[in-house]
């Protein structure tokens, strides 16, 4: 046995590449395969639900975009606790029931005949969803080699990607079937078409919902195929249970191994608090500043564009199925995306990797607004992949930040908060971008949406996006997570508390989620009005104005 010192980073670097890489990659995997479905499933189905709940009204609006604004605030709501309970309880724990509590609960929204009972099971099952992204992202950082940590961690997204694109290949077949396939539950519709007329369909959607109760089979595998991560005992103080996992992994990849002595074991200092204030702390700020800006950009435009990519390839004349099948082409790209950009981090750095990213968006929503066109698939499947590639190209490239912005202590509280903020993004954009195509200005001279102009919009945030990673993100890649957390520790900045800063975040948050989702839904013709535009743009812009009054005053400071 050495009688020398060690951290965990030290050990699973000496490793590398092993036979436990790959088992926690696989074990992850499954586990997003199953929360993009649970995710997608309502974007893929939303238009035959929207015909379900609204048979009378062709256009729905903003009520078909909240069809995915509940799961999403459901995710805001259990990225926010479940990431203190991984930290408290620990990864596995905490992974187990979000799986199976998203899985249980997706299965009554096969059932819903109207908004209020499908919204409920949404937003109570995208608690479980929410939990369990941050949770992945967490593990696979602290328990993959740290030149690859990036890779890693961005193919486990792309996991998430499969999901949705099973989502979109399993949906369109059954939700087009022309017959029931289950008499009397896949009830027979008549709804209003868009022209007017009348058509009939059978809601076969609702076995989708039914698969996405999958996850409860998968919760009870986890239990037995699961181990917590040497990181997470070592923070928590169980230096015997890391030490005997990191020989563990050792023995399974070569064998042999070490008997790690835990007296040896060297642990990070805990920050003095590790509640979500601390966040905001003058020691932390500017590394929030970075991830919750940038992911809030992603989530807004890749959330909102999911949500309507089907209807505004209807307006341009296709078919449903085909819209549908565009849809799921632009997440066939993102797979690919997700698979490339973490070589592409590991290799010129994160900061790099993201500024690129939001610039190549720019160019990718110009080029989709000029050239999208009717009765021309081959050209709409080549701009949904190089818009889908762009896109979940640069939110994925926020992904590797999250959880080297902080310390093990607070690393899955840091990551689960920036998810769950971002996904007001998330939340607010279908319902915005639903609102603004109801909007005059972006109205063809049939009197329907041009979405080709719609889209446009989403320069905005793309270039919002590039300005907070140029001001920002500090480089991480190559570091291991003990570095990155000793120089934290080792900052000679004098920490505050955080809590007016915290206090203040709160309340922009909150006038957010009223401008951006309340009053869209709370508020008959809310779209219509002439302030509604103005109100909700100040609404997406506060929490950007904070973060330059705040992060830029430390950054200023450190200066």
């Amino acid at each position: 046995m050495d009688k020398k010192e060690f951290t965990v980073s030290e050990v699973i670097d000496s490793i590398g590449i092993s036979s436990h890489t790959w088992v926690v990659f696989v074990i992850l995997g499954f586990a997003m395969i199953f929360d993009g479905y649970d995710f997608m499933i309502v974007n893929s189905t939303n238009l035959f639900v929207a015909h379900t709940f609204w048979p009378d009204n062709a256009n729905p609006g903003a009520l078909m975009g909240s069809l995915t604004t509940w799961g999403l605030l459901g995710m805001v709501l259990g990225g926010a606790v479940g990431g203190i309970l991984s930290d408290k309880l620990g990864r596995k724990k905490t992974l187990i029931m979000a799986v199976m509590f998203y899985g249980f609960f997706t299965l009554p929204q096969a059932f819903a005949n109207d908004l209020a009972f499908f919204a409920a099971f949404r937003l109570i099952a995208g608690f479980g969803v929410g939990s369990c992204i941050p949770i992945v992202t967490t593990v696979f950082s602290e328990s993959m080699p740290s030149k690859q940590r990036g890779v890693f961690v961005t193919c486990g997204m792309a996991f998430m990607v499969v999901g949705w694109v099973l989502a979109g290949l399993i949906a369109n077949p059954i939700c087009n079937t022309p017959t029931p396939i289950i008499e009397g539950f896949c009830n027979q519709i008549d709804y209003v078409t868009a022209d007017g007329g009348t058509a009939t369909m059978y809601a076969n959607w609702r076995l989708c919902y039914l698969i996405g109760g999958l996850p409860l089979v998968y919760g009870i595998i986890l239990i037995f195929v699961m181990h917590e991560t040497p990181h997470w005992y070592a923070n928590a103080g169980m230096l015997d249970k890391a030490c005997e996992r990191l020989t563990q992994i050792e023995q399974a990849t070569r064998g042999t191994s070490h008997v790690y002595d835990p007296a040896l074991l060297v642990v990070p200092p805990r920050p003095e608090k590790t509640s979500p204030v601390v966040l905001f702390s003058n020691k932390y700020i500017v590394g929030t500043a970075a991830i919750w800006c940038t992911y809030f950009v992603g989530q807004f435009c890749v959330y909102g564009m999911n949500a309507w990519i089907p209807t505004w390839f209807v307006g341009v004349g296709y078919s449903q199925a085909d819209s549908v099948m565009l849809q799921t082409w632009n997440n066939v790209a993102a797979i690919a995306s997700n698979f490339t950009v973490g070589f592409v981090a590991d290799r010129i750095g994160r900061k790099r990797n993201l500024a690129g990213s939001w610039l190549f968006c720019i160019v990718a929503i110009v080029l989709c607004s000029l050239f999208v066109a009717p009765n021309n698939m081959g050209l709409c499947i080549v701009l949904m992949l190089l818009f889908g590639f762009a896109l979940n190209y640069a939110i994925t490239a926020v992904q590797p930040l999250m959880p080297e912005t902080y310390p093990t202590a607070i690393r899955n509280t840091g990551t689960s908060w920036c998810q769950a903020f971002a996904r007001f993004g998330g939340s607010a954009s279908s319902i915005v971008l639903g609102g603004i195509a109801g909007m005059a200005f972006f109205q063809n001279a049939a009197g329907g949406t041009n979405w080709s102009t719609v889209v446009l919009v989403l320069i905005v945030p793309f270039i919002l996006g590039f300005v907070c990673t140029v001001l920002f993100v500090k480089e991480t890649g190559g570091k291991t997570m003990d570095q990155l957390a000793a120089e934290e520790v080792d900052n000679p900045v004098k920490q505050n508390s955080g809590g007016l800063e915290f206090g203040i975040m709160m309340v922009v948050v909150a006038i957010l989620a009223v401008l951006c989702i309340v009053c869209p839904l709370a508020i008959p013709g809310w779209s219509k009005m002439p302030i509604a535009l103005p109100l909700m743009a100040i609404g997406l812009l506060l929490p950007f104005v904070y973060f330059f009054v705040f992060a830029g005053k430390e950054l200023a400071a450190r200066k």
